[in-house]
């Protein structure tokens, strides 16, 4: 009896290590996300720190007690909102100049062939 119980534990074992392999394959062979798809990550991670900070923000101001300490709270979560606003417009301006960069070579690359047998003709 005890050799059946062996014998099943082995081939479940030769079977996960089977598995693993295809499941890593799997994983690499995921799709690559699109520009649209980053953008989307990239707003919606902006949008969620954005209300977080606001909030704590706002905290911070209804318990400061001083006007002088809430208006320099204020200042400071503005100054950091306009970093991290312009931080993500750039990240999206970048996705979205390769985006189009990576749409159109294929058909710049045909375009400039043709100029060149024009000038050569």
């Amino acid at each position: 009896m005890t050799e059946t119980t062996s014998a099943p534990k082995a081939s479940k074992t030769k079977k996960t290590a089977k598995a693993k392999p295809a499941a890593a394959k799997k994983a690499k062979a995921a799709p690559k996300k699109t520009p649209v798809e980053l953008a989307q990550g990239i707003i919606t991670e902006l949008a969620r720190t954005n209300f977080e900070e606001t909030v704590e923000t706002a905290k911070a101001v209804l318990k400061s007690g001083n006007i002088r300490t809430a208006v320099e709270l204020q200042n400071e979560f503005v100054r950091a909102a306009f970093k991290r606003n312009l931080d993500a417009a750039r990240e999206i301006n970048e996705l979205a100049v390769s985006a189009v960069r990576e749409a159109v070579s294929p058909y710049a690359e045909k375009f400039t062939d043709a100029f060149e047998k024009l000038r050569a003709a």
